[in-house]
């Protein structure tokens, strides 16, 4: 069903030498909403759908061109509206680590839309999203579009938050090594790396999260506490003399236990680094290129080393096994693969500076 075309009363002048203007974002607005924004941007519309040939309509449910797109000052663009109640806002799906289906299957069901950008964007050959706009949760319109940074690689299973919660420190990460999940620590001693114990992890344990993601434990130290039990025995000789004999008697006493508890300071660790050619880390800059997840290139370690890279500018931080040895040279310090470099950054910057640990 077509609607009639909505103008505004043009002024004088050449509409053709106006500089373009941008499409605004009209979906999920209601008809008075859109006739405000329009008469601003000094655009016309034809409306098509329910409640359009009559002027019934409550709302834009899709527009062409998309919003953002360039068109020509004053000229007519094409909403598609409806008679129905006005949708609220809904919160943005986490759609990053998910196949190519679900991510299909998910959008269609928020009935939102999406473009891609990426590694097999071109030709609908891409497998997992790697990176979303606007992120999770974000409150989205009804109808309005998301934008997916998406990989060839084949998407990981997510992993479950180890229980660690009264685990020391090296308990702590050999769990969170073995699930691939990385942390961040808060709380005592985890500025200098001191901590000893894990009070609490969020997300809780048991909690399904993105393969090589990042989770907070709540950590602390603990003073380490000795006690000493100590027995004393006390001796006393008693001797009577009658007149021709000597008479000796002894007389044992025994106190009773006495507990001693001393109480360490608490424990400093001082990493001493030992004296070598090569450093235990370098900070420069990290690239990315078609790879295989969980690996990356060097020039500068052995084969089999692991890296933790840590993002400069973020603070994020990813694992990855050194399986390839790269030609570059000086202040480049890594090649990561795209899933990898999408954890810290988005692909398109390209380039950032890290700092490489091992």
């Amino acid at each position: 069903m077509t609607g009639l075309v909505v103008a505004f009363a043009p002024s004088s002048g050449a509409a053709g030498t106006h500089a373009p203007v941008r499409m605004p974002d009209v979906v999920g607005k209601t008809r008075a909403e859109t006739f405000a924004v329009m008469r601003a941007d000094q655009l016309f519309f034809s409306t098509h759908g329910s409640g359009s040939n009559n002027g019934t309509w409550v709302r834009v449910i899709a527009q062409s061109p998309a919003p953002g797109t360039l068109v020509a000052y004053r000229s007519t663009v094409s909403l598609t509206v409806s008679v129905g109640v006005v949708h609220q806002p809904l919160p943005a799906p986490n759609l990053v680590g998910l196949s190519r289906a679900k991510v299909y299957s998910i959008m269609k069901s928020y009935q939102l839309y999406f473009t891609t950008s990426g590694p097999g964007a071109s030709n609908g050959t891409w497998k997992s999203v790697v990176g979303q706009s606007p992120f999770a949760d974000t409150l989205i319109k009804w109808h309005s579009f998301m934008h997916l940074e998406v990989s060839r690689a084949v998407p990981h299973s997510k992993r479950a938050v180890p229980k660690v919660v009264g685990d020391t420190r090296a308990q702590a990460v050999a769990a969170f090594e073995a699930a691939q999940i990385s942390f961040n620590a808060r709380g005592l001693g985890a500025a200098n790396g001191t901590w000893n114990k894990v009070t609490g992890v969020a997300p809780a344990p048991g909690t399904l999260v993105a393969w090589h993601s990042t989770v907070v434990l709540k950590v602390t130290t603990v003073s380490a506490t000795t006690t000493t039990s100590s027995t004393t025995t006390t001796s006393s000789t008693t001797t009577t003399t009658y007149p021709g004999e000597t008479t000796t008697s002894t007389t044992t006493t025994t106190l009773a236990p006495t507990t001693t508890t001393t109480a360490k300071p608490p424990t400093t660790t001082t990493t001493v680094r030992k004296p070598s050619k090569s450093k235990d880390y370098r900070i420069g800059i990290a690239t990315w290129y078609s790879y295989i997840p969980g690996q990356c290139a060097t020039w500068y370690l052995p084969i089999g080393t692991r890296l933790v890279v840590r993002d400069l500018a973020t603070n994020r931080a990813i694992v990855c096994l050194v399986t390839d040895h790269e030609a570059s040279r000086g202040d480049h310090v890594v090649d990561l693969s795209e899933t990898q470099f999408a954890q810290l950054e988005s692909l398109a910057r390209g380039v950032i500076r890290v700092k490489v640990s091992w």
